[in-house]
């Protein structure tokens, strides 16, 4: 099999593909867990509602922010892949 400069970038992008997504699967699911922790904690603890409610808000947050980026991420490699 002979070398051709679009097979290589071909592999490549695969490859960056799939650490994308072992990246992605792994920091979604522990923002999604560390955010539920953060609520059951809040519903466990009643004279620390406030300070837990924060920390909760917080994780949650963090969530929503880290999804916006992947989402953001996977819409412009539509895009580009598009056009």
């Amino acid at each position: 099999m002979t070398y051709h400069p679009s097979s290589a970038v071909s592999v490549a992008t695969i490859m960056i593909a799939v650490v994308f997504a072992i990246f992605t699967t792994l920091t979604v699911g522990y923002r999604t867990g560390r955010a539920h922790s953060a609520w059951l904690n809040v519903r466990a603890a009643r004279r620390e509602v406030p300070v837990r409610r924060r920390a909760a808000w917080s994780q949650t947050r963090g969530l929503l922010v880290v999804g916006l980026v992947l989402f953001g991420a996977l819409f412009v490699a539509a895009w580009n892949a598009g056009h």
